[in-house]
């Protein structure tokens, strides 16, 4: 994509905030967050939602964030449910948060845009996050997404202001992918593509884009240093073996390589109630001790999915297909708090129409981001844009997909989207080679991927 002409001084015109385009974004984003809560109330959680209040109530009362079915939470999320909780007396207050940290999502979705692309693709950009229903949905919810999502953003936004200025700016996008494995175990093996992405050339060679920005890398890798590196001594002191933000993997290991099929939470589509699943569980290997400390755990769990793949190494690729259409399922959990009736009241044709906007969005995203992507996803944004989502499907084909894992990376691919939308015949036409034998080829395999679960949304019909 190309480069951004250049804007009005000052920083409102720099966010997008003198555009009365993308101010209607924000107030639009605003209205569609807050009336869900207004009208079916905040301080509530729906089933493994709440399961973040557990740790994060431990934490108030003095316990330290603990692992009392084995696996550890990253401690992003539930410290900062414990710190509403301590000064606000209700850790449902968070929700207030999210939703300012959704509003700045919108903007940096803009200054993002803008800066790979242009101003107008700044605009769609920041609408396509504003009304997006699932990242509407989720920010009145106690899951991390819409924080993540916000880190993963300021993140991005940060690298590539830090790769026009100084390279002590490097700093920046560190402690910000940092705070990302903070609230997120996955989010440890980006800092190499992050690092990879302060590096890369636009116009010049590779090795002399290394000599001009290898500290602005290594100021990179420092800030993720300090900002991890404390609660990972911690940690592992505490919890039994190295542990760097979480203690996750054997649970993903455990529902994904097993006796019984991958496991996803999805509806219609996964085990949603102890009933149901458990039944399916006892079927499986058992889990390790959980007496056992978290990193040990973790490790004991990792070592059985390990012995299971290589004793049904045919079955563990035959399930890649399945866990990536778990992750690729256009249904949400926006999907299954509908269909459970949570917002009691709710006209049915309102109803479906919700539901059936999840899937176009989903849809939107995943089909028309990835023609875009291969089109135009070029330099440092898409370095980091085609990595991050590569690395997360590789992954999830090892492991267990889910739509919430997903959710998060959306809007890196909605930057391409804006694109699309903005410039359809730009689009297509840099389709040329190596780029449009890539779309071909990738995209009846995502076709069919999407399509596995999408019966799940309507089991009424099936």
């Amino acid at each position: 994509m190309a480069e951004a002409p250049p804007e009005g001084p000052g920083w409102k015109a720099h966010w997008g905030l003198s555009s009365r385009w993308v101010l209607g974004a924000v107030g639009v984003a605003l209205v569609v967050r807050v009336l869900p809560m207004a009208l079916w109330g905040v301080a509530s959680c729906t089933r493994d939602e709440c399961s973040y209040t557990v740790p994060a109530r431990g934490i108030v009362d003095g316990d330290g964030l603990a692992s009392p079915k084995g696996w550890l939470w990253a401690p992003g999320y539930p410290y900062l449910l414990a710190f509403f909780q301590e000064f606000f007396g209700s850790l449902f207050a968070v929700k207030g948060l999210q939703v300012l940290l959704a509003l700045a999502s919108v903007m940096l979705m803009y200054r993002i845009a803008a800066q790979v692309a242009d101003r107008r693709t700044g605009v769609v950009a920041a609408w396509l996050y504003a009304v997006h229903p699932t990242l509407a949905y989720f920010t009145g919810t106690l899951w991390s997404e819409v924080v993540y999502s916000f880190l993963l953003l300021a993140g991005v936004a940060a690298l590539l202001w830090a790769r026009e200025g100084p390279w002590a700016r490097g700093l920046a996008p560190g402690v910000l992918v940092g705070l990302c494995v903070l609230f997120r175990g996955v989010a440890t093996y980006m800092v190499p593509i992050f690092a990879l992405a302060a590096l890369w050339p636009v116009r010049q060679q590779l090795l002399e884009a290394i000599r001009a920005r290898w500290r602005h890398g290594a100021a990179l890798v420092l800030g993720v240093l300090l900002t991890v590196g404390p609660y990972t001594l911690h940690a592992s002191a505490k919890h039994g073996g190295l542990l760097i933000s979480d203690a996750t993997l054997g649970q993903m290991m455990f529902l994904g390589n097993n006796e019984f099929a991958p496991v996803t939470f999805d509806y219609g589509s996964g085990l949603t109630m102890n009933r149901a699943r458990d039944p399916v569980f006892a079927t499986g290997r058992p889990h390790c001790s959980p007496e056992l400390p978290a990193a040990l755990w973790s490790s004991c769990e990792v070592t059985a999915g390990m012995e299971w793949i290589r004793a049904h190494p045919d079955q563990f690729l035959a399930r890649v297909p399945v866990r990536l259409a778990q992750l690729l399922n256009p249904h949400s959990f926006l999907t299954r708090h509908v269909r459970w009736g949570k917002w009691a009241g709710l006209p049915w044709l309102i109803e479906e129409v919700l539901c059936l906007y999840v899937v176009l969005t989903s849809l939107a995203v995943l089909l028309g981001g990835t023609v875009a992507v291969w089109a135009r996803a070029r330099g440092p944004y898409g370095l980091l844009a085609v990595g991050i989502v590569a690395y997360h499907l590789l992954a999830i084909a090892a492991l267990a997909g889910l739509t919430r894992y997903r959710l998060p990376l959306e809007p890196l691919w909605m930057v391409y989207l804006a694109g699309l939308l903005v410039d359809p015949k730009g689009v297509v036409r840099s389709l040329r080679g190596w780029r449009l034998a890539g779309l071909l080829l990738s995209l009846p395999v995502l076709i069919v991927l999407i399509a596995w679960f999408l019966p799940a949304g309507y089991p009424g019909l099936w």
